[in-house]
């Protein structure tokens, strides 16, 4: 415990000599900081909270504004030549910032008001927290007793409570490595994988997780197994390598218990290609076994039974998927020609005709062909493919984002999501476009319940993590949300997602500095505009002038984005405008309709005729 606390005080420490070292530097930020102290942005943001109970941009500005109260009462300099000098772009935002922190004016400080001085900062000092966490070594031996006590005693709650209950049985699958002279065969070894993936997910009470995290996690050699298992939240790995010479095939597995790290499986196949499909349904069985899981004869025939029995079938449905998986045109057009070779190779194969009617959907829903041809397509295609195999999940998942993204219509959608979850408890996908659906109508428990398991399958998924942040947001948690997003930027550093979400973030806390700093970092990736532009704005209008500096400039199109600006700004008819617009062009979607910059708006007859016209009850 003295160890852990004196590491504790020693990363406070640096941290608050950087901030020190660097107050005079306007563009200093936490991105900053963060490299200097060598943590990542969300993990110096978690530290900071738990230690302090402040992120590392309030510190900033607190470091900020109390050297500059020192620099005013030994009258230095004047008030704005100190604004300068302790990193704030504008004397009037110092101005501002400083009254509101202290309760004082800088010039009150300046010249000396001792009634007030004494009133306010005498005793109570309102908005001011200790910067230094108290040395434990510096308390009474009482309060050591007391943390004692009560660390036995939630020790003990803990083992009553969880004694008798069972280790949950979770598993990830690491890309398999491809091993041989043909690099290009690699989508062969990940169609191993996936297979895997879909056998082994069939058993009740297993957690399995999602290709996309475990993705994460193909250069093996940047984790040990045991850091892999801990991030993912499982307590088993497997991972093998495939070999493929002509018509043979060498597999081989480890299984490893994460917790001993220790290997408790390891097998290899040297078989004949066309048996892939029984090695696949041996490896299933196996891990079922090791992790003594007992089969019903339910289970036993899912993880037997193959999807098609034509090995060139399933070569171009793992194609397929291959080059759909890279999710861009072009992808999406080669993803196309390799799902109906698979078809045409075995016209009853359900997945591959699923496979399709995903890329279809995909394109449809992301502008790379007209919505309504994507659409029927898609749906025609996985109606097909239900009538083959009607244990599919991915085809339901397919039905149910078409009709709410699309028709709107959803009873039909909430049908095909359930019918989805009931198929695969471990598609990740379905889970998290279910809790989309369930936000779009205020259900925001559900919601919640629905995308936190769809985290605990796809802990690494950006695009899950983020509209997690959102729906955070949305519910005005901004802590939360805010953590939330700092793992976004972990995954994707200077994501324009993450950034916009931080923005808007740091405005709803009034932390305008911060703000400013995301603001500038978004027009640094896009291009649109400089540092030097956006604090010349700033130095006018603050934020609200850099909203309008950004509604006004008529290059930019973006619906979203801009109704979000006026409606900051108080200008809800613009909003409301822009909000019918989109809506009419399907430019974005229904769930947009529920954020947090809209909340003055759902009462306004106009916004309630607009979610009207989806179909949707008002809020």
């Amino acid at each position: 415990m003295e160890n852990k606390l004196s590491m504790d005080d020693e990363l406070l420490s640096r941290i608050y000599q950087h901030i020190e070292d660097n107050l005079d530097d306007e563009h200093y930020s936490v991105a900053v900081l963060a490299r200097q102290v060598g943590l990542s942005r969300s993990t110096l943001h978690r530290k900071l909270i738990k230690l302090t109970s402040k992120s590392p941009s309030d510190l900033i500005k607190e470091k900020r504004l109390l050297r500059a109260r020192r620099m005013l009462e030994n009258d230095v300099a004047t008030a704005s030549e100190i604004a300068y000098k302790v990193g704030f772009s504008s004397p009037s935002y110092f101005t501002k910032v400083f009254k509101n922190y202290f309760q004082l004016s800088p010039g009150d400080i300046r010249k000396g008001n001792a009634p007030a001085i004494q009133q306010i900062l005498g005793g109570k000092q309102k908005g001011m927290k200790p910067l230094f966490r108290t040395n434990i070594r510096h308390q009474t031996p009482i309060i050591l007793l007391v943390i004692l006590a009560l660390t036995i005693s939630i020790a003990t709650v803990y083992y009553l409570f969880h004694k008798d209950k069972p280790v949950e049985s979770s598993i990830a699958i690491l890309p398999f490595d491809n091993i041989g002279s043909d690099n290009e065969k690699q989508y062969f070894a990940d169609g191993i994988v996936e297979d895997l993936l879909y056998r082994i997910s069939q058993i009740d009470g297993l957690k399995v997780i999602s290709h996309t995290s475990s993705e994460m996690f193909r250069d093996k050699g940047i984790k040990t197994i045991p850091e892999i298992a801990e991030l993912l939240g499982v307590n088993f790995i497997l991972e093998g390598s495939v070999q493929r010479e002509d018509n043979n095939i060498r597999i081989n597995i480890q299984l490893i218990d994460a917790l001993k790290d220790d290997h408790v499986l390891s097998k290899q196949y040297d078989r004949d290609l066309s048996e892939v499909f029984k090695i696949q349904s041996e490896i299933a069985g196996e891990i079922a076994s090791e992790l003594r899981i007992v089969l019903t004869n339910k289970q036993l025939y899912a993880l037997q039974r193959n999807q098609t029995e034509n090995i060139k079938a399933y070569e171009y449905y793992q194609m397929g998927r291959f080059y759909s998986n890279k999710r861009w045109v072009d992808g999406y057009n080669k993803g196309i020609e390799y799902y109906e070779k698979a078809i045409a190779e075995d016209p009853d194969y359900g997945l591959a005709y699923a496979g399709l009617a995903d890329n279809y959907h995909l394109m449809a829903l992301q502008g790379w062909m007209d919505k309504t041809e994507g659409k029927n397509k898609a749906i025609e295609l996985a109606l097909k493919a239900l009538a083959l195999d009607p244990d599919l999940a991915l085809p339901h998942a397919v039905l149910a984002s078409l009709y709410s993204d699309i028709d709107w219509n959803w009873e039909l959608a909430e049908k095909e999501y359930q019918q989805a979850i009931k198929l695969d408890p471990n598609f990740s996908t379905a889970q998290f476009y279910y809790s989309y659906l369930l936000s779009i109508f205020g259900k925001d428990e559900e919601a919640r319940e629905h995308i936190n398991k769809a985290l605990e399958l796809d802990p690494l998924s950006f695009v899950i993590r983020h509209y997690s942040a959102v729906y955070y947001y949305n519910q005005a948690q901004f802590n939360e949300a805010l953590t939330e997003n700092n793992l976004c930027l972990d995954l994707a550093e200077d994501h324009l997602w993450a950034l916009n979400l931080e923005y808007f973030i740091y405005l709803k806390l009034g932390n305008d500095l911060a703000a400013l700093d995301c603001y500038k970092k978004i027009g640094e990736i896009t291009g649109e505009w400089t540092w030097e532009e956006a604090d010349s704005v700033y130095s006018i209008g603050a934020n609200e002038g850099l909203l309008w500096w950004r509604v006004k400039d008529s290059t930019w199109d973006h619906k979203l984005y801009k109704a979000k600006y006026y409606a900051l700004l108080g200008e809800d008819e613009k909003a409301l405008e822009i909000i019918e617009s989109a809506i009419n062009e399907h430019s974005f979607g229904a769930f947009h309709t529920m954020s947090l910059e809209f909340k003055n708006l759902r009462s306004h007859p106009r916004f309630i005729a607009i979610r009207g016209k989806m179909g949707l009850p008002s809020l």
